[in-house]
């Protein structure tokens, strides 16, 4: 049996946005703590991957404390109190070795070691600048992100979206020297797959070289890509999108909110899945907010006993990724991993043995446990319905009257035959999302003549109405919605992008529920993706600048190939 050299009670991997957090919680605690860490600072995303804000999130909890000792050093770096990556960096330091934490910088986990019977955590080998140290420890914490240490230790986990395996864009961050002030330019940067290091170190260089496109005074590159997703780790409880948005109560303790909309920066929506299609394509509702609730049971992985996990890889689906991915949630979830851990050690108990109600008290005590709660919810009468079904803001009365159709499908018929240019194909959209056929003539229209609305339902990133027409139209297995979208694909000349990519994927949906079909959508959608005349490239959010692209025919291909497997099957 290995001999470790020293041993923690706490052993955090990976001393970023959350993992920096729970080793300090741990530490005030009084309990032993090692923190591991890859580069030769702490901070995570705030400090190596330079973002700057919050961009939602609730506030509350230790890291408060945190963020205000930082902002009182800004001044120490640049004039006017500006906010500065490094600052945060060194008060998470100061405070973890006033905590009695000891870190081990520019280092790595390389082995987790497990009990005979593959759940309890023993200790880690770690690589450091020295050579290899084994550490033994009580409760080990990966707070690496991507959920490196859980799979090294063999949990399970989910990686990227269904239909291409890709994760969020991830995006790069440089300092300049701007008129007055220091200023940070902030782009999406394209695909990288975290678990392979060959990609990441490709992706880095890549988006490296970016920054040097142009003339000015370069202060710094960002450390760190800013990923916005990587493993999602298979824990006791998965909270998803269907549940979100269905408003399906956890059946556990809440100890946090996760507060933000699901900012989702991929864009090529046809890709999505059909839930994420509902809310971002058919209802344009990219910026509606949710507050999401956080369990223990999120952080804790199947199968293992001491193991816990924090930050962005904790257990959701790929969309609800895009939602808890926001720093303050992050650094609320080391905290409840960290109040866990010490209650487990303190009792002699095992983690899900922990006193829930005891654990949410600490943490309403620290303020981690936010019930303060924006009003995120939606509700309207008649009246205000019918006003917002006539508007270019349709969005929340689609949805809100699509997820209760038996109650207002009268209401939607009517609309549906008002003559109101904009009610009728919004009643039609609701419709058809809550499963009702009896708009489809309108919504073939719209295909037939090309609809250019574009509703203003969001803040940001409202989707053109055809594309829902488009979405819509493949979910109902009608021969001649599958003749009116070949004949769509078959004559744009050029077919863009985003509609193009919408044909694909509704002919694909059809052809599943037309086997007559299938042979004629198969060859028409293996004539576009061959040809040149099909606009693939996708433009990344905020990539404006330095036309960071990428071609989207490599992943519909993938798609159409899974489903022409499915026909073939089915033949045989």
């Amino acid at each position: 049996m290995l001999k470790f050299d020293c041993e923690y009670d706490v052993v955090v991997a990976g001393l970023g946005t959350a993992g920096a957090i729970a080793a300090l919680v741990a530490g005030e605690a009084g309990l032993k703590v090692c923190g591991v860490e890859k580069l030769h600072i702490a901070g995570g995303a705030a400090v190596n991957g330079g973002v700057n804000c919050y961009y939602y999130g609730l506030p509350g909890g230790r890291f408060e404390q945190i963020d205000a000792a930082a902002k009182a050093c800004y001044e120490d770096f640049a004039a006017g109190g500006l906010f500065h990556f490094d600052a945060k960096g060194m008060v998470l330091e100061q405070n973890l070795l006033a905590a009695g934490v000891d870190i081990l910088y520019e280092s790595a986990v390389v082995k987790v070691h497990l009990d005979a019977d593959g759940k309890n955590v023993r200790g880690v080998s770690v690589n450091t600048g020295v050579g290899i140290r084994h550490i033994g420890c009580r409760v080990l914490i990966d707070g690496t992100g991507n959920g490196d240490i859980c799979a090294l230790a063999g949990a399970g986990f989910r990686l990227g979206r269904p239909s291409d395996g890709k994760c969020q864009p991830f995006s790069s961050i440089r300092a300049i020297r701007g008129e007055n002030h220091p200023q940070t330019i902030n782009f999406d940067a394209g695909y990288v797959k975290c678990n392979d290091a060959a990609d990441f170190t490709r992706a880095v260089i890549q988006s490296n070289a970016l920054h040097t496109q142009e003339e000015c005074d370069l202060y710094f590159i960002t450390r760190l890509p800013g990923l916005r997703e990587g493993r999602l780790i298979e824990c006791d409880e998965c909270r998803s999108a269907a549940d979100i948005l269905a408003g399906k109560p956890t059946k556990n303790r809440i100890l946090g909110y996760g507060y933000a909309n699901f900012d989702d920066h991929s864009q090529d929506w046809a890709l999505a899945d059909r839930i994420s299609r509902n809310l971002m394509v058919i209802a344009s509702l990219w910026g509606k907010l949710f507050c999401v609730p956080m369990t223990l049971e999120m952080l804790l992985p199947k199968g293992f006993d001491n193991l816990l996990v924090v930050g962005r890889a904790l257990s959701v689906d790929h969309m609800t990724a895009s939602l808890l991915r926001m720093q303050p949630c992050m650094q609320k979830s080391g905290e409840i991993a960290a109040r866990a851990a010490i209650q487990s050690l303190r009792r002699n108990i095992p983690l899900r043995a922990v006193d829930r109600e005891l654990l949410a008290a600490e943490l309403r005590e620290s303020g981690c446990l936010n019930t303060n709660l924006p009003d995120c919810s939606f509700t309207a009468d008649e009246p205000e319905l019918r006003k917002r079904m006539a508007s270019d803001k349709p969005g929340e009365a689609i949805w809100f009257m699509a997820a209760d159709l038996p109650r207002y499908q009268d209401l939607l018929l009517e609309l549906l035959n008002s003559g109101d240019a904009l009610a009728i194909p919004h009643s039609a959209l609701a419709l058809a999302l809550g499963g009702n056929d009896a708009g489809l003539p309108v919504l073939r229209e719209l295909v037939r003549h090309g609809d250019d609305f574009l509703p203003a339902s969001s803040c940001s990133q409202n989707q053109p109405r055809i594309l829902a027409a488009i979405d819509l139209l493949g979910r109902f297995g009608h021969a001649e919605d599958a003749e009116l979208l070949l004949e769509v694909m078959n004559n744009s000349d050029p077919l863009n992008l985003q509609p193009g990519s919408h044909l694909v994927r509704s002919l694909l949906e059809l052809g599943d529920a037309l086997p007559d079909w299938r042979l004629k959508i198969r060859s028409s959608v293996e004539a576009i993706l061959r040809k040149d005349r099909f606009d693939d490239v996708l433009y990344l959010k905020n990539s404006v600048r330095y036309k960071i692209y990428e071609p989207l025919k490599p992943s519909l291909k993938m798609l159409a190939e899974r489903h022409f497997t499915k026909w073939e099957r089915a033949l045989a």
